[in-house]
């Protein structure tokens, strides 16, 4: 008798002991999967899991996302998304239609540019009444890439693959910056990011770190921000006042600056003076690659190296 209570003792003991570990590990797990981040209008998202169904309304996001290896959890783009070519097979979808497209597609998330939330209030809270969560993000300075690409990676459930990139990305760049450290004579560059008043960059965004890291110097350090943005005023004036200084000059070209050519540059009243424009120094350079956050940044600072150093081909 006693040793048949011993046994049932002994059993109801098993029995306590394994549910009291799996409702510890149930729990454990239960925190684990929930993610919790801030975005970068200062809101806090909580997920119950990765994100399985993505609508991305912003290129750098999407570009940065297929870069991610995310190519079936993007559901749906913006119309301005053009890279990579996987895009094309993607529903596009508008933050200034009727939010009402994308609630019903139900989407996890639904990821938008700072600026585009921010002027878009009624859109973000008709998608949020709905149960959507939205998150904003854009790194204005080349610093906070990383932080960016890692919060891409712990939404979407991609932290490795994301930390595999940022490496690869760094040690590519490194790789540049120390080519350009053996450079003795730098070159003075300008670099235009708009038509519209000859606007240049603040010498801490992507395009202004990547005139550092070609091995130029940037002569409009001195450009002030406008709206706190990366897009610095600058202007003919001083420009022209720089112009025996300017040895390279080089404009971007996409959305914010359609319309630019080498051609326009050279014909533009008084810029016959500028050193850059007698020894055909002046180069058109895609936007996506030299301003926008995603890893072809190294591509676009290759080329602006090459802007700089390379002989002239006419």
């Amino acid at each position: 008798m006693r040793k048949k209570l011993l046994v049932v003792l002994s059993l109801m003991f098993i029995l306590v002991f394994s549910a009291c570990a799996k409702t510890t590990t149930t729990s454990t797990n239960g925190k684990e999967e929930s993610i919790k981040i801030q975005d970068d209008l200062g809101k806090t998202i909580e997920l119950k899991e990765p994100a399985k169904k993505i609508i991305s309304l912003y290129s750098a996001h999407t570009e940065n996302l297929f870069s991610l290896q995310l190519d079936k959890e993007i559901i749906g783009v913006s119309k301005s998304d053009k890279y990579p070519k996987e895009v094309s097979k993607k529903k596009v979808y508008d933050y200034k239609e009727d939010p009402e497209n994308i609630i019903k597609a139900q989407p996890d998330v639904v990821l938008l540019r700072t600026t585009t939330a921010k002027a878009h209030k009624d859109f973000v809270k008709s998608l949020e009444n709905a149960g959507i969560k939205v998150i904003s993000l854009y790194p204005k300075k080349l610093e906070d890439f990383d932080k960016y690409i890692k919060t891409l990676g712990k939404i979407t459930g991609k932290e490795k693959v994301a930390e595999e990139k940022l490496n690869r990305y760094h040690k590519n760049l490194n790789a540049i910056k120390t080519k350009s450290s053996q450079i003795k004579d730098k070159r003075k560059v300008y670099f235009e990011s708009t038509t519209n008043d000859l606007r240049t960059v603040t010498k801490d965004s992507f395009a202004g770190k990547a005139i550092e890291y070609a091995g130029g110097i940037n002569v409009a350090k001195d450009a002030t921000s406008l709206k706190k943005s990366s897009i610095a005023s600058y202007g003919t004036e001083k420009i022209l006042s720089k112009a025996s200084e300017i040895e390279v000059y080089v404009a971007q070209k996409g959305v914010m600056n359609r319309t630019v050519s080498v051609d326009k540059i050279k014909k533009r009243a008084g810029f016959d003076k500028i050193n850059a424009i007698k020894n055909d120094r002046v180069y058109i350079i895609n936007e996506k690659l030299i301003s926008s956050p995603t890893f072809r940044y190294v591509e676009g600072v290759k080329q602006l190296q090459k802007f700089m150093y390379d002989k002239p081909t006419k």
